[in-house]
């Protein structure tokens, strides 16, 4: 969940390895620093962004370093805490979590740590066994096969000049190859910049870097292949293009990143082509059930698209949080399931830990994500679908969770035609993907109404959110969103439940969010839910194809675009709505408090 850059080359390394932490920040932070060396190791560090670094104390001749951006997970934000940490002789950049830090601790002299966090521990550990071999790469070898738990590292040390050590267990990390220059990032939007040559690490693999030499090896320290590859996305531009957060801009780019999505895929006579799923004719007419699995808003993209994959292939379809799927038993036929992992950034842990354990259960697995190479892409069975949606910078998803549900729309309507079924449910769905631009960017022009809809709403504390069917999962993505971005206390209900509870907490301070559904007797039932809210002083928010209800008090009017989608349509508006309320209150919108982009721990 944190941010690590790296640069060994011959040019100065404080602004290559600075700039890479600024694109790093989307991952998350509440500190930063960074290390270069010569003759010895000249560090600074700071609470808060990177514009908090004093970079008038970096020499602009060194040549070499590693930087951080920290999301806390041991002790709480400050600069002894903040990365990296420096040991003896060992400076070092961790993402991850040492699960038996304390045991380490018997190995080193506490009284020199500084902070309170599992990383100066890890430090502290290499520089014990680089006083006894002298040799870095081997002093990191011989501390790693100490370790329990999780680490994406980068290490350097006065001892090994013109060195970097990296390595990875369960946290990502990728290294950048130019000529004579080498860069070491956790997320390949730091590099990009530089160069488009990579290599991927796997778990439990380490380098030994130079300028102009890398070396990979297990962690026995046996040779491995090297294997670099190209980028196929280019850089992205890190520019607002006029709007006041990235957010702002990402829910304005939703009409971009659908239509990529579905190029190539959506046809126009009606068909639709994915060649990145692996499914046999066999394995497709075989489907007995479909599980998907994802955190947070992956996993309520997931939910939606549940609803209306059922109403197209006529099986089951599960969704699971993937944090709580390996620790629990689920009654899977494993032949006959296709288990579905969805996640922005291709490296949320629970995520990849989940699809480990479909896997040891002989399940046929997918990926759906938008981070090519990342380590759910590789270690899927069956492939995957790649969202294309371009980088998101804002911590809070929103284009990346319309371009998974519109890649799980895509993969319905493909195994639908491909299992024999009505052809017209594959031509529905894809006219409506077709369609679904467009509508978007007319429910975009809502944002002045939105906005000043939010002057009044912003006042409350307490929302619910209700929808039936489909919607109710889109109510769920909402309260997510308001909640993390607005720091409003909000929950979402199937609406048909607000009578079994939650309804004894209505009253004139309380505001409730209730999505109207297009289909005329959910439509009917729902009204029925927004005249209990009224009757005990509540106050009400619709969103609706239809014009505005009598009983309501504040309506947003959206299009119908049809019964597999229309539910993309009320989540802009939600967003909308997010993203005006958190403005009128202040907030910090692209990088909410306490919160990460790619949570890479568990």
């Amino acid at each position: 969940m944190c941010g690590i850059m790296g640069y060994v080359g011959g040019r100065p390394a404080k602004n290559i390895i600075y700039a890479g932490l600024q694109r790093l920040e989307y991952r998350g932070y509440d500190s930063a620093g960074i290390a270069l060396l010569g003759k010895t190791v000249q560090t600074t560090k700071a609470v808060g962004d990177t514009s908090q670094l004093d970079m008038e104390a970096l020499n602009s001749k060194l040549t070499m370093g590693i930087g951080h951006t920290r999301w806390a997970t041991h002790g709480k934000p400050s600069i002894p805490n903040a990365h990296p940490h420096t040991f003896g002789a060992v400076t070092l950049v961790h993402n991850g979590i040492i699960e038996n830090y304390e045991d380490l601790k018997e190995l080193i002299d506490t009284t020199k740590l500084k902070s309170q966090t599992d990383s100066e521990v890890l430090a502290g550990v290499i520089d014990y066994y680089l006083k006894k071999s002298g040799n870095l790469l081997d002093a990191t070898k011989q501390a790693l096969a100490e370790v329990r738990g999780t680490f994406g590292i980068a290490v350097i040390s006065p001892e090994a000049p013109g060195q970097i050590v990296v390595a990875r267990r369960g946290s990502p990390l990728v290294i950048g190859v130019d000529e004579n220059q080498h860069y070491v990032a956790s997320d390949s939007a730091a590099i990009v910049d530089h160069t488009d040559k990579v290599i991927y690490l796997k778990d439990d693999q380490i380098a030994l870097i130079t300028a102009d030499s890398l070396e990979l090896y297990d962690l026995k320290l046996n040779h491995q292949n090297i294997s670099v590859e190209t980028l196929e996305e280019p850089g992205q531009t890190l520019d607002l293009d006029g709007y006041a957060s990235y957010l702002e801009k990402e829910i304005h780019e939703q009409p971009t990143s659908l239509k990529n999505a579905m190029l190539g895929r959506v046809l126009s006579d009606g068909s639709i082509k994915l060649s990145g799923p692996n499914l046999t004719q066999e394995d497709i007419m075989g489907l007995e059930n479909i599980l998907i699995i994802g955190c947070g808003t992956a996993y309520n993209a997931g939910y939606y698209a549940k609803y209306q994959l059922e109403k197209m292939l006529g099986i089951p379809v599960s969704i699971e949080h993937a944090s709580e799927f390996r620790y629990r038993y689920g009654a899977y036929d494993a032949k006959n399931t296709l288990a579905i992992f969805m996640s922005q950034s291709g490296e949320t842990a629970d995520t990849i830990a989940s699809l480990r354990e479909a896997k040891r259960r002989n399940m046929k697995t997918i990926g759906i994500i938008n981070s090519v190479g990342s380590t759910i892409a590789r270690e899927v069975s069956h492939g995957g679908i790649y969202l294309h949606a371009g980088l998101e910078s804002s911590v809070a998803s929103t284009k990346a969770y319309s371009s998974m549900v519109t890649a799980l729309l895509m993969l319905g309507g493909m195994i639908s035609y491909k299992s024999g079924k009505d052809a017209m449910v594959t031509q529905t769905v894809a006219h409506e993907l077709e369609a679904l631009t467009k509508e978007i960017e007319h429910t975009l022009k809502l944002q002045p109404q939105i906005e000043k809809l939010a002057r009044k709403l912003s006042k409350y504390h307490d929302w619910y959110f209700l929808g039936r069917g489909p919607l109710y999962p889109v109510a769920m993505e909402g309260a997510l969103k308001i909640t993390e971005v607005a720091y409003v206390h909000a929950q979402a209900f199937a609406t048909g439940e607000m009578k079994h509870g939650p309804i004894a907490l209505i009253d004139d301070k309380h505001l409730s969010v209730v999505l109207l559904p297009e289909d005329p007797l959910l439509y009917k039932k729902s009204l029925s839910t927004l005249e209990e809210i009224k009757a005990r002083g509540g106050n009400v928010l619709t969103v609706s194809t239809r014009p505005k209800e009598e009983a309501s008090d504040h309506h947003i009017e959206v299009a119908h675009n049809g019964e597999y989608t229309d539910g993309l349509i009320y989540n802009v508006c939600l967003q909308l709505l997010t993203l005006a309320v958190a403005t009128k209150k202040g907030q910090n919108i692209d990088r909410p408090r306490n919160l990460a982009k790619s949570v890479t721990v568990e």
